[in-house]
């Protein structure tokens, strides 16, 4: 039978991250009207393979039944943001700038749109990725997701994307660690 972690085994795995990216002064917290600019440039960096997404970006950024969190370095630099849908749980969109991508903040903006829906009630989460788009498919499989179909045509340029969902609301072996 395989034991469960001790605290001291979940804290030893932070602190070797901590290592390689402080984030003592970083923390992710709901975005501000100041924050879309940004926001609309990364989504534009990220997603213009799929098709233009400023003015979609913008009307979620916009819509009361969306959350939008960023992730902030320094108290004032976003290097990140994350868009969730409290209604359906749909993360809508999730990007990470790619200078500071592989350092665990898509992590982050994924536990906290998580801890977020689970604080509205919601027991699941979905998504959409790009059928080739592999690194985002293994982050969101490292992060608990698993792929439950595909919808074809979803993207504005026409690429099919595989749905991919997960269930939250459960305890995890540590709080850093995805399910």
């Amino acid at each position: 039978m395989k034991e469960r972690p001790s605290n001291s085994d979940c804290l030893s795995g932070e602190k070797k991250r901590q290592r390689t990216y402080d984030k003592q002064r970083d923390l992710t917290r709901f975005a501000i009207d100041g924050d879309l600019g940004f926001i609309q440039e990364l989504s534009s960096e990220a997603f213009s393979i799929f098709g233009d997404y400023r003015e979609v970006i913008r009307l979620w950024f916009s819509n009361p039944e969306v959350i939008t969190v960023v992730y902030v370095h320094n108290g004032q630099n976003p290097l990140g943001f994350g868009l969730v849908s409290v209604i359906t749980g749909e993360i809508l969109a999730i990007a990470v700038a790619p200078k500071y991508q592989r350092r665990g903040i898509g992590f982050a903006l994924l536990n906290y749109i998580e801890f977020l829906a689970t604080q509205r009630g919601l027991s699941m989460l979905l998504l959409h990725t790009a059928e080739e788009n592999e690194g985002a498919q293994l982050f969101f499989q490292a992060a608990g997701f698993q792929v439950v179909g595909t919808h074809k045509g979803y993207y504005p340029k026409g690429q099919t994307a595989l749905i991919m969902s997960k269930a939250i609301g459960i305890v995890k072996k540590c709080w850093h660690e995805p399910l």
